[in-house]
């Protein structure tokens, strides 16, 4: 599934650029040039997320809980949406996202692990045409992380808390609060075709968002009860993305 995802991404890729390349050169030089745009526009995506919390990995791989054979999963699939308003250049908007990881298994059992948020952003417009943008954004927000940690054996508890284990043939959910910022350079392209003489147009768009979600942790572990003790904190760290953006919006061209 990974593998497919990436893959459509690539050849989007291809087509955003081909696109933005074309756009450039097929202005006519009878229009009036806008000086700005503004409008709005909103979007589902999905795409890779890496992300590898040194920290919790490390404790995931001690001896007390899945031991040193453990093998981390970095790769997960990242899927949301966001919605922004355009007013001359300056973009405003939001979203939310989780960031999936494939169960991971060991001889002593099996981890489930998730990230998920949501964000406010603001960016700016650093070129755009009728059919196409690209912008810089920065984002800040909330968000948590999400372990849950199934012991298939018959004998070993795992301390995951070293207080309270996780007993043979057990199964624990562990959360913990994070504050996030967002940074991300966005390419958006109008799909459908445009009337380029009228000062109103819009229709469907797709996109390519290259980034990264940085993580600060913010609160102890939890589960289903209350707070829990005995699990080390698994610290900040940093998330790269690559997302397939696919949606709609409106604009109106601004003149001097």
């Amino acid at each position: 599934m990974r593998n497919l995802i990436l893959v459509f991404i690539l050849l989007s890729s291809i087509c955003v650029l081909s696109q933005a390349q074309g756009t450039q050169g097929t202005q006519p030089d009878q229009l009036q040039k806008a000086t700005d745009f503004s409008g709005g526009y909103g979007h589902f995506f999905t795409g890779m997320g890496w992300i590898e919390p040194a920290d919790l990995v490390s404790h995931l791989q001690s001896p007390a809980v899945f031991g040193s054979s453990f093998a981390w999963d970095n790769v997960a699939i990242n899927t949301g949406v966001e919605g922004y308003a355009e007013i001359h250049r300056l973009l405003v908007g939001g979203g939310g996202f989780g960031l999936i990881t494939q169960n991971m298994e060991s001889d002593r059992g099996v981890l489930r692990f998730g990230f998920g948020g949501g964000y406010a952003k603001v960016g700016y417009v650093v070129y755009q045409q009728p059919r196409y943008f690209a912008s810089l954004m920065a984002g800040f927000g909330g968000g948590v992380m999400y372990v849950g940690i199934e012991n298939t054996s018959d004998q070993t508890p795992i301390y995951f808390s070293s207080n309270t284990p996780v007993l043979p043939r057990g199964d624990e959910d562990y959360f913990r609060g994070y504050i996030l910022y967002d940074l991300a350079v966005n390419n958006k392209s109008i799909a459908t075709k445009i009337n380029q003489s009228s000062r109103k147009f819009g229709g469907l768009m797709f996109g390519l968002d290259l980034g990264a979600t940085i993580a600060l942790p913010v609160d102890t572990w939890r589960d289903d009860v209350g707070t829990v003790t005995g699990i080390p904190s698994p610290g900040s760290f940093v998330s790269p993305y690559l997302r397939l953006t696919i949606g709609g919006g409106g604009f109106r061209k601004h003149y001097d």
